[in-house]
């Protein structure tokens, strides 16, 4: 079983949480669109973007579009980003975001952002 939700991601409907938690119990797949979007940013990631997120991306010499694709993989293994593109480049570097590994600290302070709705 598979459950399509339009927008869930770093900052994005964190009342979901429980919901794809729930999802993973249940061994259904979660696929989120615009897991590089934050909240407000529907239209594309082009707001200014959290220190939060630049100084994880930075740490890891990643992009901040990278570790919100990171993150949301890091919610468990029947999630299942489709951050889209039309770019070969920024195809490379979404799947390059699959083999970022945040640690627990990262993971919590971006939990923090997730659940501040303003991100």
């Amino acid at each position: 079983m598979v459950c399509v939700q339009n927008m869930y991601g770093i900052g994005v409907r964190p009342e979901y949480d429980e919901f794809v938690r729930h999802c993973g119990e249940q061994g259904i797949a979660f696929v989120p669109f615009y897991a590089i979007a934050a909240a407000g940013r529907e239209t594309g990631a082009t707001a200014p973007e959290s220190e939060e997120v630049l100084a994880v991306a930075a740490a890891h010499g990643a992009t901040p579009a990278q570790v919100r694709i990171a993150w949301t993989l890091h919610q468990g293994p029947h999630l299942l980003a489709i951050p889209g593109t039309g770019d070969p480049a920024h195809l490379t570097a979404n799947v390059a975001a699959g083999a970022l590994r945040l640690t627990p600290e990262e993971l919590a302070l971006l939990d923090r952002v997730h659940r501040n709705t303003g991100a």
